[in-house]
């Protein structure tokens, strides 16, 4: 008889046929990107890189590629600078309208993107920045900003204030105490901040859409007006290459997530033999 822990519980056995609903559409784009058929099919004709070479010496996919790495890479440094400073700005302090600002920080995760997307578009037409690669990855800071917020509000829940307080009686000033208090917490929580930033502006379609222009068209949107009039296996490409950033940054984000753990395990011990030790 085996023990009862090797066996697999209802929740885990219902949990199955819902992976496979979410992982194997995903899974299907990789092998229709190396199809050798000059249009999408599945199962796969023949395999063949043909699809991967020709996307690869697309100008017009290549551009694609770069516009959506340009606005990840503003959206990325905004949102870490934005979200985890207004995190940082809001820890430990209590005064009147504080769920009102966290309210207001996170309003972009909640508020449907074509509304966004309209209010975006009235706003930098006003400036004469529309159809630029910088008012789209300014866009995508506000939406990915709240994610760098929750991520480093978690890593700092394990921060004392008095520690703060304490660095600063003993003379430290801000940057000190950016760096030798604040920064070794919320590194983690930086780090999966970005990771989701980057996640969610390399994939944001609505508000790219309206702001977009020949010379500045994401991927997204490329793939998005493709599918309309050019249906070709360079789309399964560009699909293929999503699934992998957002499968590689979800390992990251694992490996940092169990590595915070282990750590977190070993405290108590270190800090029991530490005791001893006095």
């Amino acid at each position: 008889m085996r023990p009862a822990s090797s066996r697999l519980s209802p929740t885990m056995l219902a949990a199955v046929p819902v992976f496979v609903f979410l992982v194997v559409p995903t899974a299907i784009v990789v092998p229709m990107a190396f199809n050798h058929s000059r249009y999408i099919t599945f199962p796969p004709d023949r395999l063949s890189t043909d699809a991967v070479t020709g996307f690869l010496s697309d100008t017009a996919w290549m551009s694609a590629v770069l516009a959506s790495l340009q606005t990840a890479g503003i959206a990325v440094a905004l949102a870490v600078l934005l979200g985890g400073g207004a995190a940082v700005a809001l820890h430990g302090r209590k005064f009147p309208g504080q769920s009102a600002v966290t309210g207001v920080i996170l309003a972009p995760m909640i508020v449907p993107p074509v509304v966004l997307a309209l209010a975006f578009y009235q706003f930098f037409n006003s400036v004469a920045l529309v159809g630029t690669v910088l008012p789209i990855g300014l866009a995508h800071a506000v939406i990915t900003a709240p994610y760098a917020f929750l991520t480093v509000r978690a890593s700092l829940s394990g921060l004392n204030p008095a520690l703060v307080r304490s660095a600063r009686s003993l003379g430290a000033g801000t940057a000190s105490v950016a760096r030798f208090v604040y920064l070794p917490v919320i590194r983690p929580g930086l780090i999966a901040g970005a990771l989701f930033a980057f996640s969610v502006s390399i994939d944001e379609t609505v508000i790219s859409l309206f702001l977009q222009s020949p010379s500045a068209t994401t991927l997204p949107v490329k793939m998005f007006t493709d599918i309309q009039y050019n249906l070709t296996p360079k789309i399964a490409v560009s699909s293929a290459m999503l699934v992998t950033v957002a499968t590689v940054g979800l390992l990251i984000q694992v490996f940092f997530m169990l590595r915070r753990r282990s750590i977190a395990r070993m405290l108590p011990l270190t800090t029991v033999a530490a005791d001893q030790t006095g």
